[in-house]
């Protein structure tokens, strides 16, 4: 069963763990986003997402918040024992739904496995 919510033990919260993740991290290109994984070993996989300001607004960079949560929300969070973090690239406020986010983020779920 897919969760219906992404809850606090599922996201990186602090900048440590941003960092942690960033620093020992394996990197996954797509078109529109960087991802970094670690495989921490833990039970519960983690994911935290960065949009930067030259991505856009405070509108566009929450509406690709909000379409990354949904899309993964939808298609199962993160592997137990990994922590994600999902970087918006430039091209990432151009994308206008779920179908189209998708085929990148399919890619690096695929990857982090």
């Amino acid at each position: 069963m897919v969760a219906q919510r992404l809850t606090k033990a599922m996201r990186l919260r602090t900048r440590r763990e941003f960092v942690a993740v960033q620093t020992t991290g394996t990197k996954v290109s797509t078109r529109n986003f960087l991802a970094v994984y670690t495989r921490t070993g833990g039970e519960a996989g983690r994911v935290g997402f960065t949009v930067t300001k030259k991505i856009g607004n405070a509108v566009i960079r929450n509406r690709v918040k909000r379409l990354m949560r949904e899309w993964l929300r939808r298609n199962g969070w993160v592997a137990p024992g990994v922590d994600v973090v999902i970087i918006a690239r430039d091209g990432a406020a151009k994308l206008r739904g779920l179908d189209e986010i998708g085929p990148d983020l399919m890619r690096i779920q695929k990857a982090v496995g």
